[in-house]
């Protein structure tokens, strides 16, 4: 995936599912914690899932991994305390802190950032024999932009809205959107994910489908307006049979509220980096991931703790992802 740069600092009641064996038996398993994530059919719930794993196995913390509907949700709960940590993406965690887009209203100048895991490639997929080849196609169509709630359906609709892109919406969850497709009642359906993303792949085997493709006219016209998106390749046969895709990505992590203390996040950060190696070898999508990335790609403040890891590594921080209470 081409990387986002450094341009991207410039912007930007559920079920519940108990991972019961993330943290270890041992000693370690102390303090409670828990992290809001997304549904279940996903790689991303694998990943929060691993990382979780890791770092419960080498801190005094027992992470649980709550089934969500996604990083809105995740920033909505974060911000009313109803969570310690949040899976979130590069743009939610701009726009809660700034007060921005879809937190205009219910800002949460609190939100810090901890790490990235990797980034996530939109998906926009239709079926087969629907006669759909453009996203010019899809307009009136039946057509899913992702999870209620998650951040693929907000980026479906920027990017639907820039390209002047006007299906018939129908909104719902990713497993009953792939139901929709399956028995034809959608002619396509959307997600922001790891490739390959489970619920395509069992839709793809029922009911054959293809991804929809960007020209590059689209990806300059989409990009210069949406900067904390870049180009993303999901290569040939990824699912089986079908042509390579042009896509966009964007960077996904975990965040906390400034209120959770400074050495609990410190020693997340440090126990989930100085054993990447363990998340890389479960989760492949964070392969090649680092410290650094975090830097690069910050969209909004470092937590403190996470702040006194990366100082400790020697990584020089840019004034502006500097949280307010370390200056």
């Amino acid at each position: 995936m081409i990387s986002f740069a450094q341009k991207t600092r410039l912007l930007i009641p559920a079920s519940l599912l108990a991972i019961g064996a993330l943290a270890s038996t041992g000693a370690h398993a102390q303090q409670a914690l828990n992290i809001g994530a997304v549904p279940t059919g996903t790689g991303w719930f694998f990943g929060i899932s691993e990382g979780a794993r890791v770092i419960s196995a080498n801190t005094p913390y027992e992470i649980t991994v709550r089934e969500t509907g996604g990083t809105r949700e995740n920033a909505i709960r974060l911000g009313r305390n109803e969570l310690d940590l949040a899976f979130t993406e590069a743009l939610v965690g701009y726009e809660q802190y700034n007060g921005t887009g879809r937190f205009e209203a219910t800002p949460n100048e609190n939100v810090r950032l901890i790490y990235w895991i990797a980034p996530s490639t939109m998906h926009w997929a239709v079926r087969q024999d629907s006669d759909i080849n453009s996203f010019e196609d899809l307009a009136g169509k039946r057509f899913n932009p992702s999870s209620i709630g998650g951040g693929g359906e907000y980026i479906t609709e920027l990017v639907f809205d820039i390209l002047g892109v006007e299906p018939d919406f129908q909104r719902m969850r990713i497993d009953d959107a792939a139901e929709g497709v399956i028995d034809g009642r959608l002619v396509g359906f959307s997600y922001n994910g790891i490739p390959p993303i489970p619920a395509f792949t069992e839709v793809h085997s029922s009911r054959p489908l293809q991804l929809l493709s960007l020209s590059e006219e689209q990806l300059e016209t989409v990009t210069q307006e949406l900067p904390f998106l870049a180009p993303s390749v999901i290569p040939t046969n990824t699912y089986r049979g079908m042509d390579e895709a042009i896509s966009l990505g964007i960077y996904m992590g975990v965040s906390a509220n400034s209120t959770l203390d400074d050495d609990i996040v410190y020693n997340i950060t440090k126990a989930y980096w100085e054993n990447h190696d363990q998340v890389e070898s479960s989760f492949a999508p964070a392969q090649g991931m680092t410290p650094q990335d975090v830097i690069d790609n910050a969209t909004f403040p470092l937590h403190t703790g996470a702040l006194r890891y990366y100082q400790e590594v020697g990584l020089e921080i840019p004034d502006d992802i500097i949280p307010p209470e370390a200056r």
